[in-house]
């Protein structure tokens, strides 16, 4: 019985949502010990970090206790793995989803964080295309500390509330793909106020003649966030 990874983000974001209208419509307090659990859980897992992770459990268990809709999670979850186990898949097949989500590239320049202010680093730094998503803070993506390979670069991010700063060589040309639900733009110098669920696409550095060597394609998409792409 595999389940793939779609499936599983579908039935927790659909136990999620059961348990935000249980507690909407049934007036549950309990919801407060799962989001304490679940933010404490999440971030113990994250960081390795045992001592914030069975706090976590701690208060999810509390919440088990309390509200239906968990305790109907829990019992799907154990009749999947007595169904798995029984037909005779391996351990180790049914908890492979847990270990593929702990997997991060080693390398990368910035990482996915909800909450953080990010930049690359002042020095020179060895290029990798950026593909980043977040909820909370500013990101700064320096492009003149590195140099681009021959072909096409890509940075590509999606933030919630924040702002995004991209500085690029004179060198580079760029095209940039804005989106925003609310947010400011200065691309190249040209700054424009108050934009509400538009999209922009702006290009600067090309010539007439013949395709670049090197060309650098950004794009990024925010909530409530402002955007400034400028040469340096």
């Amino acid at each position: 019985m595999h389940v793939s990874s779609d499936q599983i983000r579908f039935i927790l974001v659909a136990f999620v949502l059961l348990v935000f209208v249980e507690a909407a419509f049934f007036q549950d307090g309990s919801i407060i010990f799962v989001l304490i659990g679940g933010a404490l859980a999440y971030f113990g897992f994250r960081h390795r970090n045992k001592w914030l992770l069975w706090t976590g459990v701690f208060f999810l268990g509390i919440a088990v206790l309390s509200l239906w809709s968990l305790r109907l999670l829990v019992f799907g979850v154990l009749v999947y793995i007595f169904l798995s186990l029984w037909k005779g898949v391996p351990a180790e097949e049914i908890t492979r989803p847990l270990r593929e989500a702990r997997t991060e590239t080693p390398n990368g320049i910035l990482k996915n964080r909800l909450f953080s202010v990010q930049s690359t680093p002042f020095s020179s730094y060895e290029w990798e295309d950026v593909h980043i998503q977040g909820l909370f803070g500013d990101i700064h993506v320096d492009v003149t500390e590195t140099v681009l390979p021959k072909g096409t670069s890509l940075i590509s991010i999606r933030q919630g509330i924040g702002k995004v700063r991209v500085d690029v060589p004179y060198e580079i040309p760029v095209r940039v793909h804005y989106t925003t639900l609310l947010g400011d733009s200065r691309l190249f110098g040209r700054h424009q106020n108050r934009l509400f669920n538009e999209q922009l696409h702006m290009k600067d550095g090309y010539g007439a003649e013949e395709p670049p060597a090197s060309e650098l394609i950004i794009t990024i998409a925010t909530w409530f966030g402002d955007v400034e792409v400028m040469r340096k």
